[in-house]
């Protein structure tokens, strides 16, 4: 069999070769239905050297407008084949001739193909060129449409890479050149389903939803159902972006219903039902969403549509983080990873990053690391496709000479803007400046004020303990000198007394007398310690660490124990050491109430030989040490402690948080 082949090869391509032969003796031509025929045997070719044969043959047609063309249409063929191989030589060829001949629409043709080539393959910056001078040269050819198309193609190209005010202007470029034309409705509808995702993505809803309406009206005129369907999904996009889910769902539901959708777009119907999920899901109607989830991930994986499978696998993974099972969470938005990673499919990747950092929060530092890096991978990767399409544009125009001189007034004008714009940028940054100096200064002032109100706060204190102590004295001195002089002098007159009365009379009497003494003795004890100095000047500073915890203990449902060693001496606790740990402990509690979501918070002051401690411990979550070791609260913390020669430290893990602080109080024993 393999023979009989191989001759059956060799007899067609003797026979091509024999005709070219002839049609050069004859001096005779092959007609235009030999040409086409030809192609057409070329493109079906299965056998290298059949193929080479055609090539030739085809090769040595004249240079003909026949020619340009059935070589763009091979050219074209191989490209829609995917094989890039031929559509590389075929497209160099086209290009070739075409210059040749000086057949501008041939060129800007081959660049259009080569433009086709290049967005195929994800080289983002090399079709943009290309349809850039296909543009031109449309220009130049004075074919608007194509000209308008090829517009339109570079304006869905700055969409893409974000650069939104570009692709805008780009449109509407491409607009004025299509409303000059009856023919371009279809183009037309392409230009405001644009702009509307332009205008979604600038979250300028009410236009995008403007521009998407206008889109549907132009594919209802065209009477293209498919089209229709994917407008209303897009205008269901823009309202769950506005978070009106019911507006989107209503949306969704008109796209379904449009006759044979799913056998004429089955991708289309996949990504409908998917997203009805989603706004589904965003109701709270849990069962209708994960229906409709797993439905469009088994249609999705059936097509090998890898890239609508990443989002179903996301959009599951938010819905069972939301239903709190973690497990399948994890395992959907971790797939979802995966095979955004292997698709390079940045924009779904980094929204899994952002997922599983929610899923695992003990994990969220790697992931959101792994996040900012390709962020910013991706920002600089734009900004510089972005720079590039901006030379492309002004190389081209610059080759070709029809780069537009700016006047001297627009010059001027320019000029004069943008030194007004720098000088108002100037006076901002001044005022800035100085709101920010006024805030510091403001935070310095209340600071300070913070620490007057706390010493008035003591003095307050201080004073009313001096009044209940002078109170003491006074009510002691009166039980003393008054009413326990009074008892005495009484006593003593009824034992001068000589009555003459029976026994037992004369046994009252002195018992009497002898229970007079006991409250006599009873009064001089009380007297006694009314009047005892008592040694506690640091009850001040107790009762406001106790008044600063009750305020907290309002604030949040964990349990804040308080203990205070009674043994400590107050008067040794200076003034400054009590201001800045009433402040430290105020901070710390803040923080706690904040973030730690404790249950038990344990606060201990005690003197440790020359040293007064104190300790504050929480269960709660604990945080991350190499983000918050420079925040603020730490910060202030550590500096209090330095201003009274103190030392503080701390320990922290996902079980809770420990803070210690240390300060000398005196220096003998």
């Amino acid at each position: 069999m393999q023979y009989k082949s191989t001759s059956f090869y060799r007899l067609i391509i003797l026979f091509f070769l024999f005709f070219s032969c002839n049609s050069n003796k004859k001096n005779e031509l092959p007609n235009q239905n030999t040409r086409t025929q030809q192609i057409e045997q070329l493109k079906a070719a299965k056998n290298p050297s059949v193929y080479n044969a055609l090539r030739d043959t085809i090769l040595s047609y004249p240079n003909d407008s026949l020619k340009n063309t059935l070589i763009s249409d091979i050219s074209y063929h191989f490209y829609s084949k995917n094989d890039s191989i031929k559509f590389r030589y075929w497209n160099s060829y086209s290009f070739k001739i075409s210059e040749e001949r000086e057949n501008i629409s041939g060129i800007a043709e081959a660049n259009w193909d080569l433009g086709n080539f290049f967005y195929r393959q994800n080289n983002i910056d090399s079709s943009y060129y290309h349809y850039n001078l296909a543009y031109e040269e449309y220009l130049e050819a004075r074919d608007e449409i194509k000209a308008g198309r090829m517009l339109l193609n570079m304006a869905i190209l700055q969409e893409y890479i974000k650069d939104y005010v570009g692709s805008e202007n780009t449109t509407f470029k491409a607009l004025d050149l299509f409303e000059e034309s009856t023919q371009a409705e279809k183009y037309i509808y392409r230009a405001n389903n644009n702009l509307g995702i332009i205008y979604n993505g600038l979250e300028n809803y009410p236009l995008a939803l403007e521009y998407h309406r206008k889109a549907l009206r132009n594919v209802e005129v065209l009477k293209q159902p498919v089209k229709s369907a994917q407008s209303l999904n897009n205008i269901g996009v823009v309202y769950q972006n506005m978070l009106d889910y019911q507006s989107s769902i209503s949306n969704y539901n008109r796209a379904l219903s449009v006759d044979s959708i799913y056998e004429n777009n089955t991708r289309l119907y996949a990504m409908l039902t998917d997203n009805l999920g989603y706004s589904e899901f965003k109701l709270g109607n849990y069962q209708v969403a994960e229906y409709l989830f797993q439905e469009a991930l088994q249609i999705r994986d059936s097509i090998g549509h890898k890239a609508g499978v990443v989002i179903n696998k996301l959009h599951l993974g938010e819905y069972y983080l939301k239903s709190g099972d973690t497990t399948k969470a994890f395992q959907y938005t971790r797939e979802a990873n995966l095979l955004a990673e292997e698709t390079t499919n940045n924009r779904d990747l980094l929204a899994s990053y952002l997922l599983l950092a929610q899923i695992e929060p003990q994990k969220a530092s790697n992931y959101l690391d792994n996040y900012i890096q390709l962020n910013d991978s991706l920002l600089k990767k734009e900004r510089a496709i972005r720079n590039k399409f901006a030379r492309i544009r002004f190389e081209t125009d610059q080759y070709i000479q029809r780069t537009q001189e700016l006047s001297n007034d627009k010059l001027w004008i320019s000029l004069a803007a943008i030194i007004l714009a720098s000088v108002l940028f100037l006076l901002y940054l001044l005022k800035a400046q100085k709101v920010k100096n006024k805030e510091l200064k403001y935070q310095k002032e209340q600071q300070e004020y913070n620490e007057e109100i706390y010493k008035l706060l003591l003095k307050q204190q201080t004073r009313l303990e001096e009044g209940r102590q002078e109170e003491r004295s006074r009510i002691s001195g009166e039980l003393h000198d008054g009413v326990l002089g009074k008892l005495f002098g009484i006593r003593m007159n009824f034992g001068l007394l000589n009555l003459k009365t029976s026994n037992q009379e004369a046994d009252k009497y002195d018992q009497l007398l002898e229970k007079l003494q006991v409250t006599e003795d009873e009064i001089r004890q009380i007297s006694h310690n009314l009047i005892c100095e008592v040694s506690a000047s640091h009850l001040n500073f107790v009762k406001l660490l106790e008044q600063l915890v009750e305020e907290y203990r309002q604030l949040t449902s964990a349990e804040i124990k308080f203990n205070f060693d009674e043994d400590i001496e107050g008067e040794l606790v200076d003034e400054n050491i009590q201001i800045n740990y009433y402040r430290i402990l105020q901070e710390a509690l803040q923080n706690v109430i904040k973030h730690a979501e404790a249950s038990v918070v344990s606060i201990k002051i005690y003197r440790l030989q020359n040293f007064l401690l104190m300790e504050i411990r929480d269960d709660g979550k604990g945080f991350d040490i190499r983000k918050k070791v420079k925040g603020i609260g730490l910060k202030n913390m550590r500096n209090r402690m330095e201003k009274i020669d103190g030392t503080f430290s701390f320990e922290t893990s996902g079980k809770g948080t420990y803070l210690l602080f240390k300060v000398k109080i005196c220096k003998n024993g």
